[in-house]
This record gives C-alpha cells, structure tokens and sequence, in this order.
C-alpha cells in the first residue's frame, strides 16, 4: 500500500506534535528499505529511536514530503539510503533519549500558578 503526501504529512504532524513540537529533535530520510532496516543501515539501533515510515507513491512524493518537514519545522534533513528498488520510504525518526521525561509530560506548561 502506498501513502499520499497528505496522508504521510498528517501521520508525520500527529507524531511530532505528539511529544514537544520540536521538529528539530527529529530526522527525516527516503529509503528504499522499512523503518527498522533503513536505521540499521544508517548505523543505528532502531531499539534506541522511535519512529514513523510510509511508502509514498513516487519518489517524487517522498521527496515533497521530506522537503516540507525539513523547510517547515526544522526536522534535520538525513539525506537518502538508497539500496535496491526505488527509493519511496519516507521515515521520520528521534532519539528515545531525546524525549521529554515524564515528569515534563506531567507539569503544565505556563499555567501562571505558583
């Protein structure tokens, strides 16, 4: 099943949104291999990240995408990991480490109590 570029925005919006809206705590690669293996091959351990992949339509698709993220909300742009078949993998991804605690989760922000 491939993804529209609409599809893949909203997906890749829930999950940044979902944390901090920090978009420059996340990363942003086109492959042609699902989330877990593309990390790998970037030298990672998928273990340590969490992360969001949709096969777009086109290359040309992903490439829209990723541009968007990249030029919207600062998402650090990790190039392409081009291996065999054709690059339509659109993975968004973060460091587990670099998430919020749970205490931060927990405290509301600027409610002006003291």
């Amino acid at each position: 099943m491939r993804f529209s570029v609409q599809q893949i925005k909203y997906d890749f919006l829930y999950a940044i949104k979902e944390f901090d809206s920090d978009g420059s705590l996340w990363g942003v690669v086109i492959s042609t291999c699902a989330p877990a293996e593309t990390l790998t091959a970037m030298g990672h351990i998928p273990e340590e990240f969490i992360y969001i992949g949709k096969p777009a339509g086109t290359l040309r698709a992903a490439e829209v995408v990723k541009s968007f993220f990249v030029q919207r909300f600062g998402v650090v742009d990790a190039g392409t990991v081009a291996e065999k078949g054709n690059a339509e993998w659109v993975i968004l991804y973060r460091s587990k480490q670099s998430l919020p605690t749970e205490a931060d989760l927990l405290e509301p922000q600027g409610s002006g109590n003291a």
